[in-house]
């Protein structure tokens, strides 16, 4: 497996997942706020929900299900979970060396773009509260109303490598979950897994993660961006 801070240098611009790489932005208990949230405003168009639909913490769970079993509630669920996630955004804390990273890689020309499943307005929020969004070319959050159109569906990494001007071989996008990984693969973008657990680690190596690394402090410890 090649070495994560030197796939990071041998790149010519970065993709960068947001919640994990950057911040956890819906820790505990936001997050089965959040999915609380969506399932009331699913049940509020009398749209029973499945078993798994109605235990899970993952508000992105429910977005995806609204669109395909519940087309007329989506909007409702996308507002609510938006709304929950802006509400993060004002308190969640930084994944420790993430400021430091945009830092090193605006320093060092690289382009990052954020690519992401929550909606661009809280990830935006998050960057001007903290005085980053000089190191950050773009947002591409959740497509509106099109949750068919997350990660790993490659529509929001292709967007992302047109803002970056950057060719898909020339590229590398860390994130921390298996469709971070799945997403790279598809399209031909180098990937860094970020494993915050020994057992996430495993799944990013097992997904196909071409690098792994469980801190974001140590691609600029081990690497030449600082």
């Amino acid at each position: 497996m090649t070495d994560a801070a030197q796939l990071l240098n041998e790149s010519d611009a970065v993709l960068l997942d947001f919640d994990g790489p950057v911040t956890p932005l819906m820790p505990a208990p936001a997050n089965m706020h959040a999915a609380d949230a969506a399932r009331q405003a699913v049940t509020a168009h009398g749209v029973a929900l499945p078993d798994d639909i109605a235990a899970t913490s993952d508000h992105l769970a429910i977005i995806r299900w609204a669109g395909t079993h519940a087309p007329e509630a989506l909007a409702d669920v996308e507002k609510v979970c938006t709304a929950a996630e802006l509400d993060s955004a004002r308190t969640c804390t930084p994944t420790p060396g993430a400021h430091a990273l945009l830092a090193a890689l605006h320093a060092a020309g690289k382009p990052v773009v954020i690519v992401s499943n929550n909606a661009a307005a809280p990830i935006r929020a998050y960057l001007e509260r903290h005085g980053l969004t000089t190191y950050v070319r773009d947002v591409v959050g959740r497509p509106h109303l099109r949750p068919e159109l997350m990660k790993p569906h490659p529509h929001t990494v292709e967007r992302a490598l047109k803002i970056a001007e950057a060719r898909a071989q020339r590229a590398v996008l860390i994130g921390d979950s298996v469709s971070d990984i799945e997403v790279a693969r598809t399209t031909s973008v180098g990937s860094i897994g970020y494993a915050k657990t020994r057992q996430r680690g495993v799944e990013l190596r097992e997904a196909g993660a071409d690098a792994v690394t469980d801190a974001i402090t140590s691609l600029i410890d081990r690497g030449h961006l600082a």
